[in-house]
């Protein structure tokens, strides 16, 4: 039996299929679980090294190269907030600041919001400065002020499928 559901095995298969080698696959095949499961665990990685003979250390040195994957469950939403030179020169520290003080603030006050907030290095809109993500959503020139409405705004929505997800398979752990 697999440790993967049926439809991220098949996915996982069809990346295999599709790339000279197998190591070259893992950059999309650890995309394609944390799409489905929020985060990529060790019990993952054992699992690509024996369902798919997907050496465990290369899947390591990937995971652990690239800041885009989570290898703990993470809040909901990842909110990143860009630090190179165009968005530090429009504010991105004070937007930084604003973001993770009003997380703090709603810990410390028992109604913790469900945000990771994150520096990061160039999302590529130095034209939109400062720029952010917010998971996979692109939010540009974002104030102190727009970061604390986006907080609001998406703390209000339904949690994304994956984060449910998470959450469900943490629960039955």
């Amino acid at each position: 039996m697999s440790h993967f559901s049926p439809e991220l095995k098949a996915q996982i298969e069809s990346f295999l299929t599709r790339y000279e080698t197998r190591r070259s696959s893992i950059l999309p095949i650890l995309h394609a679980i944390q799409d489905d499961k929020d985060w990529i665990s060790d019990e993952d990685i054992t699992a690509l090294d024996q369902e798919f003979q997907l050496n465990a250390i290369d899947v390591r040195e990937v995971l652990t190269f690239y800041t885009m994957y989570r290898q703990q469950p993470p809040k909901p939403y990842r909110f990143e907030i860009c630090k190179s030179i165009s968005c530090w020169l429009m504010g991105a520290n004070d937007t930084l600041k604003a973001a993770k003080e009003e997380v703090e603030k709603a810990k410390k006050e028992g109604s913790p919001l469900p945000f990771e907030i994150h520096a990061v290095e160039c999302l590529g809109q130095c034209g939109y400065a400062p720029s952010s993500l917010i998971n996979k959503d692109r939010h540009n020139n974002v104030t102190p002020q727009k970061a604390l409405e986006l907080l609001r705004e998406y703390a209000a929505k339904e949690l994304p499928a994956a984060a449910r997800k998470c959450a469900a398979d943490l629960k039955s752990r």
